[in-house]
Parts: structure tokens; sequence; C-alpha cells
């Protein structure tokens, strides 16, 4: 029986004046952005175009793969699957994610509808949508941020207990990243829908039953597809299938983990622990702010990549918001909080933001790391 690490407490934000101030100010600006150019908060034509590449790209990669003129040649295979599994990180990172967060589009059915393409590359949109927005309510606080549950694999938060095998995480972290999202694919959501009972701060789940037939059904459509119609169709070997199938799922595993992980595990975080009453000294905001980084925010080719999930600071604060919006509404947020003299945080780019994570894991590999709770008690790792 695996060992649950979800806490039992009901975790809340307090605040000031001074502090909400900040977010009365930032949102006042925010509507103003919009309001003044007469622009919507959700997609717009660039966002549908850039959706209609990627969806039309997965078509024509599959196409080609199922065409079988590439079966003669292994390495071609190799390569049509890769792209395959790059374009699957394209529609969770630039699809998938706004959906959930009902951010693509001003109607609820729609993004209903887009957040199932998540089951289309082998997820769960239910799941993934209960994950990642207890994720968001609770970014680094251990016992309800699941995005630090590994169970005892990793040691994330200076919270985890010290296992031996954590010495060398910065050390296994490529590998164990890399199987991200196979893990994804054949056992988290099934892990997550009939081993555990609380994510978040919802206690006691009990999930509908409909949505355990869309678990089953939504699963046996993407191994048939990706899997089965290739060894049934294809001439190429069945063993030389199923290792381009796993490689579908392995550089776009590592890609998907380290684009999260690095906005929030580096050298520069905190890790805030609720008191008794499960409080939290400080708004959400703050909050976000102080234990979330940007990375590559001015490379428009990453952003249009990675669907912005390296601008992630202003998508945790305002989650309801279509990416195709960020980099201008973080340059607002960098201003207002400079104006208040709150630390907003980034690194020019990947290198950089990959740097301070391994820092962070080295860091943490040791049984005695501490980490403060808040930016007003932290002393930089590398001072």
């Amino acid at each position: 029986m695996l060992k649950k690490t979800t806490s039992n407490q009901r975790i809340r934000f307090k605040s000031t004046s001074g502090k909400d101030e900040f977010m009365k100010t930032l949102t006042k600006r925010i509507n103003a952005y919009f309001t003044e150019r007469g622009i919507s908060r959700f997609a717009n034509r660039k966002m549908i175009i850039k959706t209609i590449v990627i969806l039309t790209s997965w078509a024509g990669l599959y196409t080609l793969i199922m065409s079988d003129v590439l079966s003669a040649y292994p390495m071609a295979v190799f390569g049509a699957f890769f792209l395959l599994g790059m374009v699957n990180i394209l529609i969770a990172f630039n699809i998938v994610h706004d959906a959930c967060h009902g951010a693509y589009s001003s109607n609820p059915k729609a993004n209903k509808i887009l957040s199932y393409s998540m089951n289309f590359i082998g997820g769960n949109s239910y799941l993934f949508s209960m994950m990642h927005n207890a994720h968001h309510a609770f970014v680094n606080i251990r016992g309800v941020d699941v995005t630090l549950e590994t169970h005892g694999l990793f040691r994330f938060t200076p919270a985890e207990p010290f296992k031996k095998i954590h010495r060398f995480q910065h050390i296994y972290t490529p590998i164990v990243y890399s199987l991200a999202m196979l893990h994804w694919v054949v056992v988290k959501d099934f892990k997550w829908m009939f081993a555990e009972t609380s994510i978040g701060n919802n206690k006691n789940i009990r999930h509908p039953r409909s949505e355990y037939i869309i678990l089953f059904v939504s699963k046996a459509f993407y191994y048939m597809v990706t899997l089965g119609f290739p060894l049934i169709f294809l001439s190429t070997p069945w063993w030389i299938v199923v290792l381009a199938w796993i490689n579908l799922h392995l550089l776009p595993g590592l890609t998907f983990a380290l684009m999260f992980q690095v906005t929030h595990v580096f050298d520069g975080t905190c890790y805030p622990v609720p008191a008794k009453d499960g409080s939290i000294e400080n708004n959400y905001a703050i909050h976000v702010l102080e234990t979330t980084a940007d990375f590559s925010r001015k490379n428009a080719i990453s952003n249009w990549w990675m669907g912005c999930i390296n601008i992630h600071v202003i998508h945790h604060v305002l989650p309801k918001v279509c990416h195709i919006h960020y980099p201008e509404l973080t340059q607002i947020l960098k201003e207002t909080a400079d104006e208040f003299g709150i630390r907003y945080q980034e690194n020019t780019t990947f290198y950089k933001a990959l740097k301070k994570h391994i820092t962070m894991l080295k860091h943490l590999s040791k049984p005695d790391a501490e980490v403060p709770m808040y930016q007003s008690e932290i002393s930089y790792i590398n001072n």
C-alpha cells in the first residue's frame, strides 16, 4: 500500500491590508489592459491558429507513421514516434493547460471539450484538473501540493523525511524525469483514481462512476491508437514498434517534468509550513511570488512552444487568462511588484533556471538542509 503524504489540515492564506493592496492594484491594471485594448482574456486569433497548427501536425505525423512508408527504416520510425511525442507535449502545454483552467474560452463547454485532449494524449483531464488545481492552490506546501509527493523518491522540500537515496537525487533526476510521461500514461492516473482519497484540500474524494468509465475507455483508446494499430498494421518488427512507443514518452517526459519543476523547486524559493490552525502568513499572490520563478520570458520561440509555462508567475496569479497574453501581463506584474517592493523572480535562460533547480536538489540532498518559509527570512544557498 502506498504511503500517503497528504495532510489532513485545511490550509488557508492570511493577509494584511498592505499585502492585499498589491493584488488590488495589479488586478486594476490588468483589467485596464484588456479594457483599453478591447480584447478578451481568452484565446485570440493567434491562439486558434496555433491550436490548428498543433493538431494538424499530430494528424500529419500519425498519418505518416501509419502509411508504412517509414517501416523499412527503423531510425525513421523512431524519429516519427519521437516527434509525435513532442507534439503531445505541445497539446498538453498549449491546449490542455488552458482548457483545464477555463482559460481557453469563455464557454465552459468549449473548455471541457478541449480539456479532453489530455485523454487523447494518454492522460486524464478530470484527474489532471484536480491535481493541477491542488498544486496551484498550495504551491510548495508539503501535504497539499501534489507535485511534491514522490513517495520518497525525491526530496523536493526540507519537510520531506530524508532517505539515503536522496544524496544522489541531483544525479538520477534526468532518468526519473524521463519516465514521468510513461508513468503517467501507464500508472499515475490509475493510482490517483483507486489508491488516493485526498487531493490537496479535497478530502475523502468519491469519484463519479462516469469518470471511471472515461478513464478506462480513453486509456484503451490511447494504447490502441499509439501502440495497437502500429503493431497490427506496420511491417516494422514488433520490438521496434514497442521501443519506438516507449521512446515516444521519454524526452517529452523529461521536458514536461523540467518545465514545471524549475519554476518552483529552485535556489531562491520558499517552503511555507502551515501553523497549527492551517494558516499561511501571506495572501495568495505574495505566496506565489515567493515560491515561483519565470524563465526565458522574452524568448518568443520558448513562449510559443511551451505555451508560456515558462512565464509561470502570472499564470498562478491569474490562471483563468489564456497564456497568449502572459508576456504583456507579466511586464505589468513586474512593474507593480517593483513599486510595492516585492521580489519578482526570473531567470533569463532555461540553463540558469535548470542550474538553480539542480542547486536546490543538491541542497535538499543533505539531511540537515534548511530552506526559509518566507522571503523575509531567506538566505540564498549560493551567497
